[in-house]
């Protein structure tokens, strides 16, 4: 029995779940690239996480990056290089949108199931990294939604949603992958 059979047969039950969700499991969002990683994004990314420590110098000294097993700077894995895009920020003065048709990150990317209710939470990651991120890398983020189920919660019905993200370089190396569950309900 399917998810919407079962929907069906129980009309009696508050269903959040719609057809239109269950078609969205399997899309992909439309990719989202970085700018070129400099020297300098690696180094105020490795400061602000090792703060007030000095971070490791395979983060910012290339005479030593050169000399390691790495032959040169990397990133640390958790930097984000999508941080510096102009435009995600959601407080302050927000810069002159490039055309009309640009609007935030997460609407143009199409990340939440269609018709999803609007409180939500955060469920949590597991993220997997495979390579390191380089001075000259260019990220490209592609999201796929993996599955949507719902679940009887303190609250009332709950719906979950799982997507994947795969980070790949400019030459299609896979730098990280990560597994988001997220939350939400009436």
């Amino acid at each position: 029995m399917t998810i919407m059979d079962n929907i069906r047969n129980n009309p009696d039950e508050t269903h959040l779940i719609t057809q239109e969700m269950l078609d969205w499991v399997g899309s992909r969002s439309l990719p989202l690239t970085s700018p070129d990683i400099s020297e300098s994004d690696i180094r105020r990314a490795a400061i602000a996480m090792y703060w007030p420590e000095v971070p490791p110098r395979i983060y910012w000294d290339s005479n030593y990056a050169i000399e390691t097993v790495w032959k040169g700077i990397v990133a640390p894995a958790e930097m984000n290089p999508f941080s510096w895009i102009v435009g995600r920020a959601h407080i302050g003065p927000q810069p002159n949108r490039i055309n009309s048709d640009q609007n935030t990150i997460e609407e143009s990317r199409q990340l939440r199931p269609p018709g999803a209710p609007k409180n939500y939470l955060f469920g949590g990651l597991k993220s997997s990294y495979y390579s390191l991120m380089r001075p000259g890398d260019k990220i490209t983020s592609i999201i796929t939604s993996t599955d949507v189920y719902e679940k009887k919660g303190s609250t009332g019905q709950m719906l979950f949603y799982l997507t994947n993200e795969i980070w790949t370089n400019q030459n299609n190396k896979t730098i990280k992958e990560t597994v988001t569950t997220n939350i939400q309900w009436e």
